[in-house]
This record gives C-alpha cells, sequence and structure tokens, in this order.
C-alpha cells in the first residue's frame, strides 16, 4: 500500500502522491465569458487543509461532482500539485490540489471532530495580523444585521453594471470589541432571512472562511465573505460555543445543568 502523506507535506516538485482526507466544503464558482469550476477544500486527519480544483477537460466536473460529496472521507491519487495564484488561496497552504482525467477516488474513514474551524481572536485582527491572503474563521456573538443593499458587483469582469445584494452585520467578542462584516449574493440574503426568523433569541455566529480587508475610506479592518467558502451558523452546538455563551453572560456552567441537577432552559436552535 501507498504511503499517506500529510497535506502540509504536498508540493509541486513530484507526482505520486497519495492522501486520505475528507472532503470539507465543496463548491462551484461562475467564471465570467461561460463555465464553472468545481472547488473543495479538503482537511486531513492532522488539521491540515488545502483547496482542490477539477480540472476543465471535457466531463470531469459532472464526474467529480457525483463523486465527492461535503463529509466523504477518501484516499485520493493521481492529481497534480500547483501553487494558488494570487487570489485564489481558500487555505493557509500555499497549495492547490487538481483533479484530473488520472485522479482515482477510493472510499475511506478518519477521525471526525467537531468542526475543524480555528477562531482568530479579534484584537489581532483588528491590529493587521491576519491579511487577505487566505480566509479565517470567526466565533463571535451577532450584534445586529442590517437591511438588505444592491450594489455593483466589483467581481465582474465583463463591465462595470453587474449588481448583487448585500447585507452588513456586525459582530461582538467577550471584550466588547466589535467587527464589521458583509455578506455578498445568495449568502448574505440567507444571513438575512435567519436574522428574522430567530425573533429575539441571543445569537452566536460561526463564521467559516471569511476575509479580512482594509477599509480604504476608515483604514479599519473588517471581514467579507470570500464566495462560495464562506459559511456561517448561528448557535451551532459545539462546545466552543456554548463555553463563549457562558463566558458572555457570566454563566458559571455552559451546559445549562445547575449544581443541584435541575436544568435552566437555553435555546440552541440553530
Amino acid at each position: 500500500m501507498a504511503t499517506i502523506s500529510k497535506i502540509n507535506e504536498l508540493s509541486p516538485h513530484r507526482n505520486g502522491w497519495t492522501i486520505r482526507v475528507r472532503v470539507l466544503k465543496k463548491w462551484s464558482e461562475m467564471i465570467d465569458g461561460g463555465g464553472d469550476i468545481l472547488r473543495f477544500l479538503l482537511v486531513d486527519d492532522h488539521d491540515g487543509k488545502i483547496p482542490a480544483k477539477v480540472s476543465q477537460e471535457n466531463g470531469l466536473y459532472e464526474n467529480f461532482d457525483e463523486q465527492l460529496h461535503e463529509g466523504d472521507w477518501k484516499i485520493i491519487t493521481g492529481f497534480t500539485v500547483e501553487l494558488s495564484p494570487p487570489g485564489f488561496r481558500f487555505a493557509m497552504n500555499h497549495h492547490t490540489i487538481i483533479f484530473t482525467g488520472n485522479t482515482n477516488l477510493q472510499r475511506s474513514w478518519g477521525v471526525i471532530t467537531d468542526h475543524y474551524m480555528s477562531f482568530k481572536n479579534f484584537r489581532s485582527i483588528m491590529n493587521g495580523v491576519y491579511t487577505s491572503n487566505y480566509p479565517i474563521d470567526l466565533l463571535g456573538y451577532l450584534d445586529g444585521v442590517g437591511e438588505i443593499e444592491v450594489v455593483t458587483d466589483h467581481t465582474f469582469t465583463l463591465g462595470d453594471n453587474m449588481q448583487t445584494s448585500r447585507v452588513t452585520f456586525t459582530i461582538k467578542d467577550l471584550e466588547g470589541r466589535t467587527l464589521e462584516c458583509e455578506a455578498r449574493g445568495v449568502l448574505g440574503i440567507q444571513l438575512y432571512n435567519k436574522w428574522w426568523r430567530h425573533g429575539g433569541t441571543e445569537t452566536f455566529i460561526t463564521m467559516s472562511d471569511w476575509m479580512v480587508y482594509t477599509d480604504r475610506g476608515t483604514n479599519e479592518m473588517k471581514i467579507k465573505d470570500a464566495g462560495g467558502i464562506s459559511r456561517f451558523e448561528f448557535n451551532a452546538l459545539y462546545q466552543d460555543v456554548y463555553e463563549f455563551r457562558a463566558a458572555y453572560f457570566n454563566e458559571s456552567d455552559p451546559t445549562g445543568i445547575e449544581s443541584d441537577g435541575s436544568s435552566v432552559e437555553l435555546d440552541w436552535s440553530p
């Protein structure tokens, strides 16, 4: 059996790699002028992450779309590794896997954890420690959500009159620091609708794979989505969220169980 390599060991300098990974995310990206790119974010047992995309050879999009789904564990061989081009670095890793007609997928298994996020400190973000080179993960109290706006889509390269929806919102950490965030397109509408449907429920938001950027007008560090890779969840059932909520409200027990065994009602509906 071939030696299974860690994601962080991969490089373009050789071929014949074998990896065992979980498909963490899967999304499709439209290309200006026509066509689509199928992209993935993969993670291994050592918490190494790397983006992958399907070569634009005929028929490969449909093939990998059918064979790879979020949550799948696979042993993968026959792929190539390239340096991620500027603007398309979807993980801390500098490389991207390219699935080709020679790529082989075998069903496998691996260690499953609650989540694969690494939440970043708000102070570090505001001090410019994290740049727009790759997405990061955040956890905070959802402090407010603005109305849906219609704005120019500057990512569109075939003209300057394409529009998209935008929703701005703010999140707060345990020290009261706030970050202004924005989500565009379908993601923004989903966040807006979910916020209103939650009514008066206290909301703690986890955000996976969002970008840090500098607002040119205010010179402040802000957060925006990175397209199809960016996700959010309200009141996720993760230990990190329980502990954050307990600290936010100065609760002694994040589980909601009192010392006498009685329970305190907590609303953790997603």
